[in-house]
């Protein structure tokens, strides 16, 4: 059996049960080649996104995923081609971004995959994207949004974001979003959908401390959300809100009421 066929099959599915740090090393076992043969420079600062891209369009292009080692890593709006896989160290490897900038972007791909990475300011704008996973992800802080995820086969798991201005994480389309767990004063724990789409998506079993809304979601009539057993606490503003675009729109709905949007189910939330 090859190496790439390794990868392919039960290699994958050891690697992604595995923690962040194991995780690392078996890229580095399975990866021909090191982010250093790109010109990419930890604890720089200089900006890699050239190098960075490089790295990341050679990889994916070659089916091989893109071990970032521990350090730090100064970039903006690196473009994430199709089935690009990139796997850090947890907190050990930051990405920091300059204000108002992403440090990835993404539109209209496929096959993405963000692991055990953290980030200083919004880590990632995905649009229009098929089959994204953003799992096991920090966002340190953010003077925007700190995850934007959008398109369909989405799964958004296991991921912590702390003290993002605007929403912790912001999921626009089809997919799931479980097990996240975030915190700080800003505006929005999650938001789900956009003005003009919900999306049909699964909110499951997320902790969400301190922003003024605990998950704000679309009334827009396109799509359906399952909204259940989320922790929710310190919202000053309502544990779930309806959106009518950015305007906060009904009453709490973890109190109950969610029947009148008919495209929500509402159910077993806690908010303190």
């Amino acid at each position: 059996m090859d190496r790439r066929h390794f990868i392919g099959m039960g290699g994958a599915a050891a690697l992604f049960g595995a923690s962040a740090a194991e995780a690392a090393v078996s890229v580095a076992e399975m990866s021909g080649r090191a982010l250093s043969d790109f010109g990419v420079i930890a604890n720089s600062e200089s900006d890699q996104t050239v190098a960075m891209q490089k790295a990341v369009d050679a990889l994916a292009e070659a089916g091989q995923p893109v071990l970032i080692p521990a350090g730090r890593y100064r970039m903006s709006g690196l473009k994430l081609p199709s089935r690009a896989t990139l796997v850090g160290t947890g907190r050990l490897t930051v990405i920091a971004a300059p204000p108002g900038r992403p440090a990835f972007e993404c539109v209209g791909k496929q096959g993405v995959s963000l692991r055990g990475l953290s980030f200083v300011n919004q880590g990632l704008v995905a649009r229009e994207c098929r089959d994204l996973t953003v799992a096991d992800c920090e966002v340190l802080s953010s003077d925007g949004d700190g995850l934007y995820c959008g398109g369909s086969g989405l799964l958004v798991t296991g991921n912590r974001a702390a003290s993002c201005a605007k929403a912790g994480i912001w999921v626009e389309g089809d997919g799931l979003v479980t097990n996240n767990l975030i915190s700080g004063k800003g505006r929005f724990g999650l938001r789900i959908g956009s003005a003009w789409r919900l999306g049909t998506v699964t909110v499951l079993a997320n902790s969400i401390d301190g922003p003024a809304v605990g998950i704000g979601v679309s009334s827009a009539e396109q799509g359906y959300a399952m909204i259940a057993m989320n922790m929710i606490s310190g919202a000053k503003e309502g544990g779930i809100r309806a959106l009518d675009g950015d305007t906060l729109i009904g009453k709490d709905l973890t109190r109950g009421g969610s029947e009148a949007f008919r495209n929500l189910a509402i159910a077993a939330n806690v908010s303190m």
